[in-house]
């Protein structure tokens, strides 16, 4: 799992420990050893995206809420407790919009009213449905005093608080959003300012008069502040201290004199007072990863996974610029530029493609969904290229900010390093910027003011086949320049809407997602009406051209077939090194089926697998180490699969097996490695029996360390041969079991 712990937002403390939450992910760091540990869902937590914590000294648990309202209570060994009663509770309104803790007792603030969790036993206690909308809770030992949009309702616990006449009216006013018990005050912040409230009785102080944005009662201080103040104290009848300052702080916890920042995208930071100003303690906490767990478009070049953030809909222009790769262990994420002083309201947001030069892998373009073309080189910004200075043009171009509009997606580098884009709903829509800086604008009537073009696949037989996403013009667009893309007069092209499979059954899609070429040349289409295969490219300007659907066979005596994966949206395809097909879909998760597509491998989901959501936006394939990267709306995964890239000839010195040993607390896949193509192996015992037989997916083959009549193989030493397909070649090497 990649997760970003990047932009740090809240924490809490505990003991030495400060948990921070990182872009809805958890980290922890120990301000005595230094020490930082990271959790995730595929080894810790039971959900991913995370809205709240909040520490119980008296339970000595923390208390993990995710945005689904599912609930995990972690103990300081890391041990986890999930309760996912709210979670899979069906009632309206029940995201968790604040939390409170008060003893072993957790106050969870929501749409409807409030849900008590007991930490320390771990369990629901009650759940008060009160008609209350409610923005922020605190709680004492005698009161649950609630935050309103018109005002504060509390309830004395000796009352019965599922009945919504005894929540009384404290304030009848104040727009509430945060408050917590401190000094026997309720302390509580609008956007007037704080006011240190006496629980019952009328009396109301104005404490500090701002607009501030966090409020918490940490160690022995109450802190609330915003980006230009910050106040606290210990003693809440004396006067605050103020310090007026320029941060991006949304959180800040205390420990041992020591402030600690959450600093959004400058991550976690401890900070020392000197006087009246903040005085950094040392070095941010912020672990090397992505910056947000964003995963829109990603592929493999070389060794190095590159990560366009964004996503292609009109409702995501707010999306941050996120472009990023991960190399050697290490994540580099993009300089999001400032804005160009040109432009003082340039938005530079939504990357949807990220590519790098196949002459220099310093130098990068990213797509911007509304914003041009982007430049960059080492990670840093160079030039953004738009309607002022490019033939990529503004759909707007009358207006001020007309440079917010200019529609940029689909990159693409074709064999002789031209960078293919296309600039959506504009007469060109393709555009093609040369290795020498020269540009070129391609008109074709089948693409003039398209919607949305989005992936542009160069089939090895030089053809160009592009996806319409949607609307009147959507479809697979279909490009023979004949090797002349100044040339237009011999061009061929072709819009496929309609898709007539192979027994003459139509569809007409609403959306068309992706495409892949696999080993052969066939091309694998993805739409929302399912998975469409073009078996024969040199067909594709027929008019009468048919698409060809996988048929599988229900082998039920009826003689009757289904298509494969017929109308599930596909989102994403690719191929690996044994041209086997890893198909992601927009509700279904990840397929994995064999290169026929007769055989499915793999189904992962999100309830079956540590997959992050069942949205699979993109996959990519490494074609040297078969470890396969999923990119989701909840973030990136990957798994580690089975399909390397084969060697051109069979060779005892290229082959490896791993792990060797195989020792008694290893319970995965034994990988046989460096083989060429649908390579036979076979693992025979020191007597010389057959235990397993197998053939390689690419270079790779994996055995389960299972013999063949399904049981675990006995201690020893295992022989493994492996033959070419033809049998002209074959070698020897060993496995060591130890049990």
């Amino acid at each position: 799992m990649f997760p970003s712990y990047q932009i740090a937002t809240k924490s809490t403390t505990c003991g030495s420990m400060i948990y921070s939450l990182m872009n809805g992910n958890l980290l922890s760091y120990d301000t005595e050893d230094g020490e930082v540990r990271t959790f995730d869902h595929l080894e810790t937590l039971s959900d991913v995206s995370i809205s709240h914590i909040a520490y119980s000294k008296e339970a000595g648990r923390l208390l993990i809420v995710y945005n689904n309202c599912n609930v995990d209570l972690m103990d300081g060994d890391g041990n986890v407790l999930n309760l996912s009663a709210l979670k899979d509770k069906r009632i309206l309104d029940k995201e968790v919009s604040s939390i409170y803790i008060n003893g072993v007792m957790a106050y969870l603030a929501t749409g409807f009213g409030f849900v008590e969790v007991d930490m320390k036993e771990g369990v629901f206690r009650n759940t008060y449905r009160l008609g209350f909308a409610v923005n922020c809770i605190a709680a004492s030992d005698e009161a649950v005093f609630l935050g309103l949009s018109d005002g504060i309702r509390y309830c004395k616990k000796t009352d019965n608080m599922q009945l919504t006449e005894n929540w009384k009216m404290r304030l009848a006013w104040g727009g509430f959003k945060a408050m917590c018990f401190f000094q026997d005050k309720l302390m509580a912040m609008n956007a007037q300012g704080l006011f240190a409230l006496d629980p019952y009785n009328n009396i109301n102080t104005s404490y500090s008069k701002a607009n501030y944005t966090f409020l918490k009662c940490s160690g022995n201080q109450i802190i609330w502040g915003n980006a230009s103040q910050v106040g606290f104290t210990s003693d809440v009848t004396a006067e605050p201290t103020i310090i007026t300052i320029n941060n991006k702080w949304t959180d800040i916890s205390y420990l041992n004199g020591t402030y600690w920042m959450s600093e959004q995208e400058n991550g976690l930071r401890g900070y020392k007072l000197d006087g009246s100003a903040f005085i950094p303690t040392g070095s941010i906490i912020q672990p090397s990863s992505p910056i947000r767990d964003l995963g829109y478009n990603i592929s493999w070049v070389g060794d190095r996974l590159l990560v366009a953030g964004g996503i292609n809909t009109t409702d995501s222009y707010n999306n941050p610029a996120t472009a990023m790769y991960y190399e050697n262990g290490e994540w580099t994420n993009f300089q999001e530029m400032e804005i160009p002083a040109e432009y003082p309201r340039f938005k530079l947001v939504n990357t949807t493609d990220l590519v790098q030069d196949p002459m220099d892998d310093t130098h990068h373009f990213a797509s911007l969904y509304r914003g041009g073309l982007c430049e960059y080189r080492n990670g840093k910004f160079v030039k953004v290229y738009n309607h002022d200075n490019s033939p990529l043009k503004s759909i707007l171009p009358t207006l001020p900010q007309y440079y917010n509009y200019v529609l940029c997606s689909a990159l693409s580098y074709d064999a002789e390093g031209n960078l293919w884009m296309a600039s959506t709903m504009k007469d060109s829509v393709l555009h093609v910027l040369k290795p020498n800086g020269k540009w070129l604008k391609l008109y074709y009537k089948e693409l003039d003011g398209c919607s949305l073009v989005d992936k542009i696949l160069h089939h090895s037989s030089g053809i160009k086949i592009i996806t319409s996403r949607r609307i009147d013009k959507r479809g697979v667009f279909c490009l023979d320049t004949k090797g002349t893309m100044e040339r237009d007069t011999d061009d061929k092209t072709i819009l496929h809407q309609n898709i007539v499979n192979q027994d003459g059954t139509p569809y007409l899609p609403d959306q068309f997602y992706c495409l892949c070429e696999d080993l052969d040349g066939k091309v694998w289409v993805g739409t929302s009406a399912g998975l469409f295969v073009i078996e024969d490219v040199s067909g594709i300007f027929s008019s009468n051209f048919q698409f060809t659907q996988i048929k599988i066979n229900r082998n039920d005596g009826s003689g009757l077939a289904d298509y494969l994966l017929n109308d599930v949206a596909i989102s994403s395809i690719t191929i690996d090194a044994a041209n086997r097909k890893w198909i992601g879909t927009q509700t279904n998760g990840a397929y994995l089926i064999s290169a026929d597509g007769q055989e499915m491998i793999h189904h992962f989901t999100t309830e079956d697998s540590p997959l992050l959501s069942n949205y699979v936006q993109s996959i990519a394939v490494h074609p040297g180490t078969g470890e396969v990267v999923f990119g989701t709306d909840k973030g990136l995964c990957s798994f580690i699969g089975d399909a390397t890239a084969p060697e051109a000839e069979l060779d005892k010195n290229n082959v490896t097996v791993f792990p060797n040993p195989v020792t008694p607390d290893y319970n995965g896949p034994i990988a046989i490695r460096g083989l060429v193509s649908d390579t036979e192996v076979k693992i025979i015992s020191t007597g010389g029996q057959l235990v397993w037989n197998g053939t390689s997916a690419g270079g790779t083959c994996t055995w389960n360390g299972l013999a063949n009549n399904g049981r675990r193989v006995a201690s020893g030493i295992y022989h493994v041969v492996a033959n070419t397909p033809d049998g002209g070649k074959a070698i020897v090497t060993r496995i060591v079991i130890v049990r």
